[in-house]
């Protein structure tokens, strides 16, 4: 089963970027870009993410070591990297396979908000939300991704 290790949050965090990253994406040329562009973009997410976390938690916690804090928030936030390129895979499988990029952007970008619906609904469930609200929390989450789809529409009726 394919899920974040411990950090539902971020994989949505994570998951949104590469799905704004892939709404970009309008032919072959770009492609090869994107390969490139959505995980050194996830990586600088995840360090800066990161970096933010230790100044809320670990100088406001007062710790004595402070590179301790900032890997442990490295760690804790790895996930905005670990299961987030999942909708970039899905595209660049769907783009080998010969499927033509414009229906294999949309294809990935419905992975990524069936990702962000299914990482949410498990962590409201291990939360000890119950069903209805679970549901309700990963339908949020996935209306995040599809205003990122609303984006990629209002883009491309501009360009």
């Amino acid at each position: 089963m394919v899920e974040p290790s411990h950090n539902a949050a971020g994989a949505v965090h994570g998951t949104a970027i590469c799905a704004a990253l892939i709404a970009t994406v309008q032919e072959q040329d770009k492609l090869i870009a994107t390969i490139v562009t959505v995980p050194a973009t996830l990586l600088v997410y995840w360090i800066a993410f990161s970096h933010a976390h230790f100044l809320h938690e670990g100088i406001a916690g007062g710790s004595p070591s402070w590179l301790r804090g900032l890997r442990h928030s490295l760690a804790e936030e790895f996930s905005i990297v670990e299961n987030a390129l999942l909708p970039l895979i899905v595209l660049l499988l769907l783009a080998a396979a010969g499927v033509p990029i414009d229906t294999a952007v949309w294809i990935a970008l419905g992975s990524a908000v069936a990702l962000m619906f299914g990482w949410s609904l498990l962590a409201a469930g291990r939360s000890g939300h119950s069903g209805r609200a679970s549901v309700g929390i990963g339908l949020t989450s996935a209306l995040v991704g599809a205003l990122i789809i609303v984006l990629k529409v209002a883009v491309k009726a501009l360009s």
